[in-house]
């Protein structure tokens, strides 16, 4: 009986480039791969996640994604599309973070704050209500010590690494006086230098340097309100328009976003930055440059943005959770004499035969030899 290998050939490589790369405005249904910032990437949705807080998308040393949700805090494993629920977490979690040791602090939508440890215990951190009652939580963030600074309307706290009660944070300006810092605390981030920067409801940018002996350097009135920091590798520090270096202690503000919906910033391993919005999809700053791109590749609408260690992208759109996966081609082997014959896995994608003939092949494993292709096996 003839055996019949299903397998089709398209002569025109150039057709088959456009087929996966021209004019694709949406991803969401298509599993090919598309090319941005000289790179490409595969679109994937994310399962069994609901709504997704801003603040609320981390990823651990170990690339492990936690996701702050509605009802609860779910985590996707390596490799996986669908998430998994931690159990005994059924809260509206609005911000979380992640230590060395894997305990999550995480931040609830009634003004408290808790630690899962790794072992499944669950403790409340306690001290938070001391002064205002209703404490909003906006930020977390932790040092390189695992010690924990929480911004809230009422101050900013610490809590140290083992413990469960928090400590008021006050700062020295340079010549020893005490500062109270006034405002309510609307984003905060800590850089690689243990360095601590934030913003207020009054529209200003503190800088406080060595947290060990925290100094007030520099303090700055901003003209829009900031929701969200992101920090490169050469410690500059990203927010709305502006950009504060660290080193030179330099605020600039010529980073050209006119979209004041930026609630969450994110920054590649090439220190190339993505400010996601709500009412303009994501903005792109290519490192070292002052050229700011609007892509809607991500999206309409982008509430939530993080980066893991290899540049795969997640974020949550107007249409969902997803994880934008760095796409590397399958490298075709040349084709060989008649005898040669090669096992190839395909993976259902477009590839280029030295001749120029292109092929689309269904998932499996191949023998591949100068005359023809025979499918012996399947995933």
């Amino acid at each position: 009986m003839k055996k019949i290998y299903t397998f089709c050939i398209i002569a025109s490589s150039i057709f088959a480039q456009n087929l996966a790369f021209s004019q694709v405005t949406n991803y969401y249904s298509r599993n090919i791969p598309f090319s941005f910032n000289e790179k490409q990437y595969i679109q994937t949705r994310i399962e069994g996640l609901g709504n997704i807080s801003r603040n609320a998308i981390k990823i651990s040393n170990n690339n492990i994604v936690y996701f702050g949700t509605s009802q609860g805090i779910y985590f996707l494993p390596n490799d996986a599309t669908k998430v998994k629920k931690i159990n005994g977490i059924d809260d509206n979690v609005i911000a979380l973070t992640v230590d060395k040791e894997n305990n999550i602090y995480y931040a609830t939508e009634d003004y408290q704050a808790y630690i899962y440890y790794n072992n499944g215990s669950i403790v409340k951190i306690e001290g938070l209500n001391d002064e205002l009652d209703d404490n909003h939580i906006t930020a977390l963030a932790l040092d390189s010590n695992d010690t924990l600074y929480l911004g809230t309307f009422a101050a900013i706290y610490y809590l140290l690494s083992g413990s469960t009660r928090v400590e008021k944070f006050n700062v020295n300006d340079e010549e020893g006086t005490n500062n109270k810092l006034d405002g309510k605390v609307f984003a905060l981030v800590i850089d690689h230098n243990d360095n601590l920067y934030f913003t207020t409801n009054e529209a200003k940018f503190f800088s406080i340097q060595n947290l060990k002996i925290p100094i007030l350097v520099d303090e700055h009135q901003l003209n829009e309100l900031i929701y969200a920091f992101a920090v490169d590798q050469e410690n500059n520090i990203y927010f709305g328009n502006h950009v504060y270096s660290s080193i030179k202690k330099e605020l600039r503000n010529d980073v050209g976003l006119l979209d004041k919906t930026t609630l969450s910033i994110a920054i590649d391993t090439n220190n190339n930055v993505y400010y996601s919005t709500v009412l303009a999809g994501m903005y792109f700053l290519k490192n070292r440059t002052k050229q700011l791109e609007k892509t809607n590749v991500f999206g309409t609408s982008v509430h939530a943005i993080t980066i893991d260690q290899n540049d795969n992208i997640f974020i949550n759109n107007n249409e969902g959770p997803f994880i934008f996966q760095v796409y590397e081609a399958p490298v075709v082997p040349p084709i060989g004499k008649q005898k040669d014959t090669l096992a190839i896995e395909v993976l259902g994608y477009v590839f280029l035969s030295s001749s120029g003939a292109v092929g689309l092949s269904c998932l499996g494993t191949w023998l591949w030899n100068k005359y023809r292709y025979k499918k012996i096996g399947r995933n």
